[in-house]
């Protein structure tokens, strides 16, 4: 008999909260969108907590239009944690076997996973998320998957991924005050990366720059593992705000100058008048206003500017500057910037492009736009985990030392 499977991300942005709700029959394998939600978010800062009670208000709002959309009450998710609090280091484990050699199975790879958590970390800050990603057994180096080998000393080197305790603790806080359950909590970077990843650009070596309001989430993969992750204290809000500063107008309106008249290169503006309008008002109230073009385009250059000198940095930090052959891609709302890829080929010296998400079934059109990347990958992570609940031992990140994923969890 098939059985339907429900997943559901949740992805709480600084800006706004999204939901995504998708089922698929267990025969199938493609999930169909069945519910979207969106809520602006007042409760955050930066991609952390900083009112309880508004963030709970906006994942509420959010939640109850998927249920309406989907008819199905949600009660378990996958959720997203942002702040540039986030920090990823190598790690290493290493456990004995037996002298006489026996076969590796699920209990040795949990025991060496869970070796690879042992550091010393400061008293407040915890342990996210483990990624192992290579193997050594006895003197086999760049062993990519144990199982069922023989030996008697094995080795992992890991990717750990830490967050400080207080913002997840308001996290957890925010889920209880909505009456919900975490599958798992994930880091929003590596969300847009299961939706707008493939696995051989994993493989291959590439760079997902995340931009969302006012963080951008840094992810980079090779050999189709992660190796490096961070957050930027900067997105496309810091734009907005600029444009408010240099154009002597209110937020609302340097927003709206943003979506209809920003581009990442002036170039893309040749043969258009140097100046544009923008309406505000309605009916007897209506007026309009011009701008200047090379005011918009001075402040938007010089905020692209400071994001991807950033991005280059953290390359930099890794030594893998313009040296990624699978490029970079990019998502958030940001990545909505006219010209955008373009701007990043030049600056990052390598490929660039706009993320696409999978094709679903459903209300695929609600959630084409990179700005659902992270809502889309946490949807496709909780359907992984719902997948695998039972299972010892499950594929890649997902159900790696799954003690740790379920911090949330309520009993």
């Amino acid at each position: 008999m098939n059985e339907t499977k429900y997943a559901v991300g949740l992805d709480i942005g600084t800006d706004t909260v999204k939901v995504v709700v998708g089922h698929v029959e267990s025969s199938g394998k493609t999930p169909t969108i069945i519910g979207v939600g969106t809520h602006k978010n007042s409760g955050m800062r930066k991609g952390t907590v900083v009112n309880l009670d508004q963030t709970a208000e906006a994942v509420d709002r959010a939640l109850e239009a998927a249920e309406r959309m989907s008819g199905y009450n949600i009660n378990r998710t996958t959720v997203s944690i942002n702040g540039s609090h986030i920090i990823g280091l190598g790690s290493r484990g290493v456990i004995a076997i037996s002298a006489g050699g026996q076969t590796i199975g699920h209990e040795e790879l949990m025991r060496v996973e869970e070796a690879a958590t042992v550091v010393k970390l400061p008293a407040n800050r915890e342990i996210l998320d483990v990624t192992p990603r290579c193997y050594k057994l006895d003197s086999q180096d760049g062993i990519r998957d144990p199982f069922g080998m023989t030996g008697v000393r094995l080795e992992v080197d890991a990717y750990m991924i830490t967050a400080l305790a207080p913002h997840l603790k308001n996290l957890e806080k925010v889920l209880g005050m909505t009456e919900l359950t975490a599958r798992r909590t994930v880091v929003s970077g590596l969300a847009a990366a299961r939706a707008a990843l493939s696995n051989q650009l994993r493989e291959n070596g590439v760079m997902l720059i995340d931009i969302g309001g006012t963080t951008t989430n840094i992810s980079v993969y090779e050999e189709g593992d992660i190796v490096h992750v961070a957050v930027l204290p900067i997105g496309s809000n810091n734009i907005t705000n600029d444009l408010a500063i240099g154009l002597k107008t209110d937020l609302d309106i340097a927003e709206k100058v943003k979506i209809e008249h920003a581009v990442a290169a002036p170039e893309l503006r040749r043969g258009s008048s140097n100046k544009v309008s923008i309406k505000i008002g309605s009916g007897s109230t209506m007026r309009t206003l011009d701008f200047e073009t090379e005011a918009i385009d001075e402040v938007v250059e010089a905020r692209l500017a400071e994001i991807f000198e950033l991005a280059n940095g953290e390359l930099k930090k890794i030594r893998r500057l313009a040296k990624l052959p699978g490029g970079a891609v990019l998502t958030g709302g940001g990545a909505k910037l006219r010209g955008i890829a373009d701007y990043a080929r030049e600056v990052l010296s390598m490929n660039a492009r706009v993320g696409q998400m999978p094709e679903f079934g459903g209300m695929h059109d609600k959630v084409s736009g990179p700005e659902f990347a992270t809502a889309i990958g946490l949807m496709l992570m909780d359907l992984d985990l719902a997948s695998n609940e039972n299972a010892q031992r499950g594929g890649g990140i997902l159900t790696k030392v799954s003690g740790l994923f379920t911090r949330f969890g309520r009993k």
